[in-house]
């Protein structure tokens, strides 16, 4: 019954988004974070910038996790909300890249769901996704790397500076991802 109401739920909150006037006018599925766009003196990152760290509880283990935690090996951080499809389609996407790149890089998302923990949790098994989920409720790490929407993302090299920035979602990007793995890993 559960895996009923959640499926329901999750396809009822697709069709509203999707259906809505700004979906349409926003194709690559952009959804803000918070209450306001970024402002002019907010954070903004570049190629080359040292990552901001963070701590955040894993959604699996509750253990406090942190950008330290992922140094060594590339890394791509995203930010997602689970009523969010193209965050959807993001993360399912990253699976499957880390699936074919396994233990060579790391992959972390980061939600900032204000439904919480428990939507979270089930969002990720339902969609069967491995890797580490981090939960920011209160949009603190987003605002570090400037972001205001989902999903964003950024790739981070082995010693912990940005290498690649991006914000919404196509499946074509997908490429793009790949490519600068590719490069990061040679």
């Amino acid at each position: 019954m559960r895996k009923f109401i959640f499926c329901f739920l999750s396809v009822l909150l697709t069709f509203v988004f999707i259906s809505s006037p700004s979906y349409a006018a926003n194709p690559s599925g952009l959804v803000t974070i918070g209450e306001d766009e970024l402002e002019e003196d907010e954070v903004e990152l570049k190629i080359g910038d040292k990552a901001p760290d963070f701590s955040l509880p894993n959604l699996n283990t509750d253990k406090m996790e942190g950008l330290k935690d992922y140094l060594g090996k590339p890394t791509i951080l995203f930010f997602i909300q689970s009523a969010c499809y193209s965050c959807l389609q993001e993360a399912k996407a990253f699976q499957e890249m880390k699936d074919r790149y396994k233990e060579k890089i790391n992959i972390v998302a980061v939600g900032v769901d204000l439904l919480g923990k428990p939507m979270l949790v089930t969002w990720a098994s339902h969609n069967n996704i491995t890797y580490p989920v981090l939960l920011d409720p209160i949009f603190s790490v987003p605002e570090k790397y400037g972001f205001s929407y989902t999903p964003s993302s950024v790739i981070i090299d082995k010693d912990g500076k940005i290498a690649f920035i991006h914000a919404g979602f196509r499946p074509e990007d997908v490429k793009y991802f790949e490519d600068k793995i590719k490069e990061l890993l040679k």
